[in-house]
């Protein structure tokens, strides 16, 4: 073999086995690399519609492309590394909205801004994010660059909107609203508004920049939910005027409430109840004994009065009540109207279609405790009851049958279980019956008068007609990239706020197409949601409790005019308070001219690069190569 060849061999079997040791060895090779880092500076610029408006001759974002321009070469002169990013509806986003939170969070998820030392923030200011939270979280200060000079452009803002959750009928209720003026002093007129006709209008004036509050007192002579909204009506010159009004909503109720009462004798009882009824001053009692036959009231006979209709009777019967024709058909009469309907004690034969509980054939009255079952925590009004369940003294029950559509909420300790509490809904009446009497001693023994607390909750829910218990509160016509907001009342069936509700809310557009789905949030006591849809037209919405299955339903409109589109001027208090709360400054084009930022301090690094050659595909494929090419060699010159 010529001595090329056996070199060329030699060699290509040299490679193999020194690839092959530094598989086996696994050698690494060290390299040193050394530099410097500069601090960034992120120039966020606002291109949503409302930068092309005009403003002092110019469009909003060619007044402040100079200012960024020279701001961008004087950092650069300074030795800092620029980022440059355009945001409306996030980075990148459509130009119909100008969300800056969004923004920032899709830069952090994007870059690590480790060295980022401020953020050069050229905008309008005017933002719609619901909160500026993310601004205090990033711990970066915010320069604002914005034109200061001010053009007249007034603007009047209704502020805050206050009002009763429930009015009375034939009685005064008050609205009260806060306004705010940018720009203008002088007269303003206000209106209220139920539905699309106007109530009342008044005439006020105002200061520039100091609250004002105008009070509308309105007579309700109806029942019913009615939803309002106050209006300001816009000035001549007033280009926004999205600000210039506020939704409400209030329920009328009646004045005074009946509730009567009969009874078969006088008891204490009786007593309790009455002055468990005397702790609503909205209510009116009336308290009757049937003896003999007769109706009774305070030991004189009595005739029953027909109008108005009760919202309430309470029947309690030691076992010697009966009915006369008279009461019967009162009775019968009533309750076929909606009167709420309790009875305590023995329960009457001739009532049995209104009745949770009926009598069984076991007359005689005995004495046990109550045991309640789970049921009853659906059931607000027995809340104080199953709280103080162990502190009940023993009650004297009748052991009576439930009535086949009642429910069954508690029992009496004994072996049959026999049904203490029950309560019976249909059409609208509802009734409840409790099977035992005295309960008046429970009072006696609780320390947060727990008694008069449950008797009070009975009977606002046997009267509790309530159209609003779970109602949606909203405006009907917004612009195009406005932030919707929708709250909720939610109650329960005593008209306590019945904030443990989980309602969800879903918006279909005209086609009947889902386009939006979420939970409302708890605000203020009550719950909301704020959202944006992009495309103009009719939407309707839904709102389900999944606890309870109530529901709210309406409809808005998303006009086609964009909210950007009247979004003049600069909004310069938010410019401010975003610069003020970063820690950074609210720029004038003038200040940004004079501005020169501070020589750069670039951070020295050393880094050590490690290169591990047997983790390398390339080098195992050389391996490869190499034994391949001398296995081809050697057959080719007749070795092998």
């Amino acid at each position: 073999m010529s001595k090329p060849r056996r070199n060329l061999l030699i060699a290509l079997r040299a490679a193999a086995i020194f690839i092959l040791l530094s598989y086996l060895f696994k050698p690494i090779v060290h390299f040193i690399k050394t530099g410097t880092k500069a601090p960034q500076i992120v120039f966020l610029t606002d291109n949503s519609h409302s930068m092309e408006l005009m403003h002092r001759g110019k469009k909003k974002a060619d007044l402040l492309s100079p200012a960024i321009k020279d701001l961008k070469e004087r950092y650069q002169k300074e030795g800092y590394e620029i980022l440059e990013y355009n945001f409306a509806d996030g980075l990148g986003g459509k130009k119909d909205n100008s969300l800056l939170n969004k923004s920032l969070i899709s830069l952090t998820e994007e870059k690590d801004f480790a060295r980022m030392q401020q953020i050069i923030l050229a905008s309008d200011g005017w933002l719609r994010d619901s909160d500026f939270g993310f601004v205090q979280k990033l711990d970066k200060p915010i320069i604002a660059l914005a034109d200061t000079s001010r053009e007249h452009s007034p603007d009047l803002v209704l502020t805050n909107l206050k009002s009763d959750r429930y009015a009375y009928r034939n009685e005064n209720s008050i609205i009260r609203a806060e306004l705010m003026a940018t720009q203008y002093s002088g007269e303003a007129s206000v209106r209220l508004k139920i539905g699309d006709r106007i109530i009342q209008e008044r005439r006020i004036n105002l200061k520039e920049g100091e609250p004002t509050e105008v009070e509308f007192v309105h007579n309700f002579n109806q029942l019913g939910f009615f939803a309002f909204s106050v209006e300001v009506l816009p000035l001549k010159d007033e280009k926004r005027q999205g600000n210039n009004s506020l939704p409400g909503a209030i329920e009328v109720l009646k004045e005074k409430e009946r509730i009567v009462v009969f009874s078969d004798a006088p008891a204490w009882d009786n007593m309790f109840i009455l002055d468990a009824i005397a702790g609503n001053p909205r209510w009116e009692k009336e308290s009757y004994q049937v003896r003999d036959n007769r109706i009774l009231r305070s030991e004189k006979p009595a005739t029953l009065s027909n109008e108005p209709d009760p919202a309430a009777i309470v029947i309690i019967n030691n076992g010697k009540l009966r009915l006369n024709p008279e009461l019967q058909i009162y009775l019968e009469q009533k309750l076929k109207r909606g009167a709420g309907l309790m009875c305590l004690g023995m329960p009457l034969p001739e009532l049995s279609t209104y009745l949770p509980l009926l009598p069984s054939n076991i007359t005689s009255s005995y004495q046990g405790f109550i045991r309640m079952h789970s049921s009853a925590a659906n059931y607000p009004m027995l809340s104080p009851l199953s709280a103080e369940a162990s502190k009940l003294p023993p009650l004297d029950y009748y052991y009576l049958a439930p009535n086949d559509k009642a429910q069954v909420l508690a029992t009496m300790n004994n072996p049959q279980n026999s049904p203490a509490i029950a309560i019976l809904e249909s059409g609208g009446q509802r009734s409840i019956s409790l099977s035992f009497l005295n309960l008046w001693r429970w009072q006696l023994n609780s320390p947060d008068a727990g008694y008069q607390k449950m008797m009070l909750n009975l009977i606002t829910w046997l009267s509790n007609k309530s159209l609003s218990s779970f109602s949606a509160v909203y405006k009907n016509s917004w612009l195009q990239g406005e932030e919707i907001e929708i709250s909720l009342r939610s109650e329960d069936d005593i008209r306590s706020r019945a904030l443990d509700s989980q309602p969800l809310i879903n918006i279909s557009d005209h086609k009947g197409n889902e386009v939006f789905e979420d939970f409302l949030i708890e605000r203020d006591e009550e719950f909301g949601i704020s959202f944006s849809l992009e495309e103009p037209g009719e939407y309707s919405f839904e709102i389900t409790d999944q606890k309870s299955g109530k529901k709210s339903d309406g409809r808005f409109m998303i006009e086609k005019e964009n909210v950007e589109k009247r979004d003049y001027d600069f909004n310069l208090s938010l410019l401010g308070y975003l610069a003020a709360e970063s820690g950074g400054e609210l720029f004038s084009l003038e200040e940004a001219a004079d501005y020169q930022p501070l020589p750069a301090e670039k951070e020295s690094f050393v880094r050590m690069i490690e290169f591990e050659l047997y983790k390398k595909w390339y080098i195992l494929s050389l391996f490869l190569l190499v034994f391949s090419v001398e296995l081809f060699f050697r057959r080719r010159w007749g070795l092998l």
